[in-house]
Order: C-alpha cells, then sequence, then structure tokens
C-alpha cells in the first residue's frame, strides 16, 4: 500500500504544474513572489542559498465547534476548542542544492464544555528534520525547479493524556515542484509519514500531506495569492486493532505577503476555508483557520 501510494506522489507532481517544453527568461525587473504562508506548507522545488539561514515562525488559530462524521455534520456535545498551534522552524544552506530544514511545534488547545473552560491539550510537540535537495532548475534550464525531500521525526514532544508528543520516531519522504516566471509563482510539494510504535503502544497511521500555491508579485513589497493544503491521516492502531479514527481535510484561501528585503523579514497572512472533511470517527472540527508567517533570514 506504501509503495503505491508513494509512486503515486512521483507520478502526480510531475503534472500537477503546467507542462512546459521551454521557459521564458526571467524578467530582471519584474518583482519576485515569496513563499506560501501555511503552517505545514514544504520547500517546494526551490534550492536555498548556501550557508544562509533563516528562522521562522508559523501561527494558526482554529475555533472548532462543529462535529463531523464521515462527510456529514453531525449533533454533538457542546463543546467548542480555541486552538492555537505554533510552529518554530529553521532552514540553512549547506551546499548547491542541498538544504536542511526543522519544524517543531508547539499547541494550546483550550476546551469548553457547555460554556465552561474545563480542559486543556497541547505541549510541544515532536521535531521534524528535513533534507532537502533541488535536483532541477529553470535557471540551468530545465522547465520546471524540482527537489527531493528525505526527513525524520525526533520524539521531542511531551508525552501524556493531554499532550501532542507521540513517543515515536517517524521517517518521511516528498516532492516539490516550483514554477517561477516574470511575477508569477506556482508551487506545489507532497510528504508521506510513517510512525514507529508510541505512546501507549499505539502506532499512528500515516499521514499524506499534499500542498499548493499561486502567488503574484503586485510590486517588491506585496504579494497576494491562493494556498491550499489537503491531508490524509489514516487510522492508529493499538495492539494490532484498527481505533477507526481516519481523517481527510481540504483548507483552501486567500493570502498575501508582506517583505521587507532590506531587512531580510516577511510577513504573511492566510484565511482558510474547509472545502472538504471527511472523519471515520465523530470529530470535533473547525469551517475555517487563521494562518501567519513571520521569516527572518540571516
Amino acid at each position: 500500500m506504501r509503495q503505491k501510494v508513494l509512486s503515486i506522489l512521483l507520478l502526480a507532481c510531475c503534472f500537477i504544474l503546467p507542462s512546459v517544453s521551454s521557459t521564458a527568461a526571467q524578467n530582471a525587473s519584474a518583482p519576485v513572489p515569496a513563499g506560501p504562508v501555511g503552517v505545514n506548507h514544504g520547500a517546494g522545488g526551490l534550492g536555498f542559498p548556501v550557508g544562509k539561514f533563516s528562522a521562522v515562525a508559523n501561527y494558526r488559530y482554529a475555533h472548532k465547534d462543529q462535529w463531523y462524521l464521515h462527510t456529514s455534520e453531525e449533533d454533538g456535545l457542546d463543546r467548542e476548542v480555541f486552538s492555537h498551534n505554533i510552529v518554530f522552524k529553521t532552514r540553512y544552506g549547506i551546499a548547491e542544492g542541498w538544504d536542511v530544514r526543522t519544524a517543531t511545534p508547539f499547541m494550546l488547545n483550550t476546551i469548553e464544555t457547555e460554556g465552561r473552560n474545563d480542559a486543556w491539550s497541547g505541549g510541544l510537540g515532536d521535531t521534524t528534520a528535513i533534507l532537502h535537495n533541488q535536483f532541477a532548475s529553470q535557471k540551468k534550464g530545465a522547465p520546471l525547479n524540482l527537489a527531493w525531500d528525505l526527513g525524520v521525526l525526533v520524539p521531542t514532544g511531551e508525552v501524556g493524556s493531554n499532550n501532542i508528543g507521540t513517543g515515536a520516531w517517524g521517517g518521511l519522504v516528498g516532492l516539490g515542484a516550483t514554477w517561477m516566471i516574470g511575477s508569477h509563482r506556482l508551487e506545489t510539494d507532497m510528504s508521506y509519514l510513517i510512525y514507529t510504535e508510541g505512546y501507549k503502544d499505539v502506532t499512528k497511521g500515516d499521514r499524506l500531506r499534499v500542498n499548493g500555491h499561486y502567488a503574484y508579485a503586485l510590486n517588491t513589497r506585496l504579494d497576494l495569492g491562493l494556498e491550499g493544503y489537503y491531508e490524509w491521516t489514516q487510522a492508529d492502531e493499538a495492539d494490532g486493532e484498527d481505533l477507526e479514527n481516519d481523517a481527510k481535510t481540504l483548507y483552501a484561501g486567500p493570502k498575501f505577503n508582506l517583505k521587507l528585503p532590506e531587512y531580510g523579514v516577511t510577513f504573511g497572512g492566510a484565511l482558510l476555508g474547509a472545502a472538504y472533511r471527511e472523519y471515520e470517527k465523530m470529530s470535533l472540527t473547525e469551517d475555517w483557520r487563521a494562518e501567519f508567517k513571520l521569516i527572518k533570514m540571516f
């Protein structure tokens, strides 16, 4: 099953972006759009400057107040979850076409039942470390920028009944593509993550992410565009038993980037609405989420 999924990912990435036999020369005077905003985005098909370092903070706010089962809204307990997800990221260029990235989440969920704030969940999460290699570049005559990812999930997170750490190791593979022309940027990335057995002998289900975005640079300061994020988290297993909590979601919506190149700073925001939700187990979910990004280059 996993081999089939990975094969599909490799083939699909080649067709998500427009197929072009040649790329027009980049207009040197055209403003260049920045990357995606969302918490879960990857690096697409672009490389990173050798010797440069970036520090990134992503933030997502979501208000979960609707119960869903399969693809339909359901009546359930009067409960609300106010979710704050912060992800601290780094990226460093180690050689031409090669860079390393890390991402460590911190989450705080406050839970209100029948109007009373009576619970919380969250804490520090597991760290993902990824080696990224750009193997095709438009600057060198390729029709697309293409790159692969190879990563490991390290169990750095807090583990417990209310915490988000899994207590498990994981392995990740990914593929990304970016098409740049003039002031336009079209990009996608895909990743597939598998876990070892973790806390309470639970093996988390494999996770597939497919992300995409389009950006247009209005000028050297401001980009506008669209982003979309699909995630499929397969059902967890405990002692070989399927826990029947498979989930699929798609969120999409408009975004902006404010660029301050003289300071090496980019600030972005996106408002993403639920385009598709499917849950094997009745789950609390949100209609929309707000996401923000702050990048500092060194």
